[in-house]
């Protein structure tokens, strides 16, 4: 596979027989894509390829997530393909670490923005929303507060710090990049950029953090059109066997 040089603006070629490490932050890189169907079933390991110089190896690939629950996805077939997606990137070689989803619930305002119609998904019955109005008429200082169910992941951020630092202290690696735009994982690559380390960022998305920037040795977007060049087969095989993984339907 021919590779390409994406971040000889930033941080240059590295040092001949570098090795590097990449890690990805599995849902900072779902929400950049989550529209985009012909993003979703990247091929990590050939992306990791075309993110380094030339110059240099990948020694391991991280992906970092959590599966999340049908209780928190609007679409009821999302941990289903979630869960196959991971599968085959095991299959290519990548390194999965998972931490956990929660789906907790608590008092939330409901926005004053907009109609009333379009403050819900799917909008609430006619009669419902007759009585959001008069209420909202009636009591203007006292807004409407709704029980929601909140989903957050726990551990990624933690987890992700926790192996940049321990695979450089450990030299497992003498370089990495951060695949993420997550300003949490700023304290970690400060770290280890001060002590001496290499750490490069890619943002899944057209901006980069400034908290990111001001402390990664470079920090750039990815290239337009990477991700649909690095995608997996839409069949993966399962190493030791014949079974197959296919890409889903609505990714294609």
């Amino acid at each position: 596979m021919e590779i390409s040089l994406d971040n000889t603006e930033d941080g240059g070629e590295s040092p001949t027989g570098a090795n590097w490490s990449v890690y990805i932050d599995g849902l900072n890189f779902y929400a950049a894509v989550r529209y985009l169907p012909d993003k979703k079933w990247v091929d990590f390991r050939a992306l990791a390829a075309r993110l380094i110089p030339h110059t240099g190896t990948v020694n391991k690939v991280k992906y970092f997530t959590s599966q999340i629950s049908a209780k928190a996805a609007e679409d009821p077939d999302a941990p289903r393909r979630q869960r196959v997606f991971i599968r085959a990137i095991r299959a290519t070689g990548v390194e999965v670490l998972e931490g956990k989803f929660k789906v907790p619930d608590d008092w939330r305002t409901v926005s004053s923005v907009g109609n009333w119609k379009d403050r819900f998904r799917p909008p609430p019955p006619s009669a419902m929303l007759g009585i959001f109005r008069a209420h909202f008429v009636t009591h203007e200082t006292r807004p409407w507060k709704a029980r929601v169910e909140l989903p957050r992941e726990k551990f990624t951020d933690v987890a992700i710090a926790s192996h940049l630092l321990r695979d450089f202290y450990q030299g497992i690696c003498s370089h990495a990049i951060v695949l993420s735009n997550d300003s949490d994982l700023r304290p970690a690559i400060e770290l280890a950029v001060e002590d001496g380390h290499h750490v490069g960022v890619f943002s899944p998305v057209s901006t980069v953090s400034r908290d990111l920037t001001k402390v990664a040795s470079w920090a750039k977007p990815i290239r337009p059109g990477l991700l649909e060049q690095c995608q997996m087969p839409d069949e993966v095989r399962v190493p030791g066997s014949s079974r197959m993984l296919s890409r889903p339907a609505a990714w294609k």
